[in-house]
C-alpha cells in the first residue's frame, strides 16, 4: 500500500506543504529574540511533522526501508498537544494571540498549524503507516521532547528575552505563562506531560482497534 501511486501523491503533497510552512517560519525571524521561531511549541511540532513527512515520502519512493514509527507516533502526540493547547487558550482568551488588536498569525497559517497540518500527519500515521506499537520507545521520545522544550523555554528563552512581559516574569513565548509563579508553571508543565503520556496510551488503543478492523496496517 505504501508504494501505491495514491499514497505517493498524498505523501508528496503532505511533505511539500509541511516544507513550505517550515521554510516560511524563517521569514518571521526576529533576530533580537533569542530562540527565534523555535520559541514556540507549534514550530517544534511543525519541524517534527516536516521530518516525519520526509521519512514517509522516502519509504513510498523506495529510498528508505525503515518505518520511523517511533518518530511518527511522537509527532502525532505533539501535534495533538499543540492543537489542544492552542484552541483551549484561544477559546478561553483569544487576546493571547493578538497584539494591539492585530492577530499575531494570519488565518491561513493558523488553521494549517493548528488543525489541517496535524490532521494530514494523523491520517498517514494511523491509516497508511500503522503506528503506536513500540509503546515504551514512543513514551520515552514523547516525554523527552516535552521536557526538552520546558528546559529550553525556562533556561534559555525566558532569561534572554524581555518580551512578552507578564506580571511575574518575562520572555516566555506564551504570554499567560509570564503571569504565573514558577510553582504554578511547574504544575502546568507536569499536567501537560501527564496528558501527553495519557495520549500515547489512548492512541495506542486506537491504533490497536484500527488494526483489528483492518483500517490500519498490521
Amino acid at each position: 500500500m505504501e508504494q501505491s501511486s495514491g499514497v505517493k501523491l498524498y505523501r508528496w503533497a503532505v511533505f511539500l506543504i509541511a516544507a513550505f510552512y517550515f521554510c516560511h517560519a524563517f521569514t518571521d525571524l526576529a533576530p533580537e529574540k533569542i530562540g527565534w521561531q523555535f520559541r514556540h511549541l507549534t514550530n517544534w511540532a511543525m519541524s517534527m511533522s516536516t521530518l516525519s513527512a520526509y521519512f514517509m515520502l522516502q519509504r513510498s519512493l523506495g529510498r528508505d526501508t525503515k518505518r520511523h514509527e517511533v518518530w511518527a507516533s511522537a509527532t502525532v502526540i505533539l501535534n495533538i498537544m499543540v492543537v489542544f493547547l492552542y484552541w483551549k487558550i484561544y477559546l478561553t482568551d483569544p487576546t493571547q494571540f493578538y497584539v494591539d488588536g492585530v492577530a499575531t498569525i494570519p488565518f491561513w497559517k493558523q488553521y494549517y498549524l493548528h488543525l489541517a497540518g496535524p490532521i494530514l500527519q494523523l491520517i498517514d500515521a494511523f491509516f497508511i503507516l500503522g503506528v503506536f506499537r513500540p509503546v515504551r520507545k514512543i513514551l520515552t521520545l514523547t516525554v523527552s521532547v516535552n521536557l526538552l522544550y520546558i528546559v529550553w523555554i525556562e533556561s534559555i528563552v525566558r532569561p534572554y528575552n524581555a518580551e512578552p512581559l507578564g506580571s511575574v516574569t518575562s520572555g516566555l513565548p506564551y504570554r499567560f505563562l509570564n503571569s504565573l509563579e514558577f510553582s504554578d508553571r511547574v504544575m502546568f508543565y507536569l499536567q501537560n506531560t501527564l496528558v501527553a503520556i495519557v495520549l500515547v496510551l489512548v492512541c495506542w488503543g486506537i491504533a490497536q482497534g484500527l488494526r483489528k478492523i483492518n483500517l490500519s496496517p498490521k
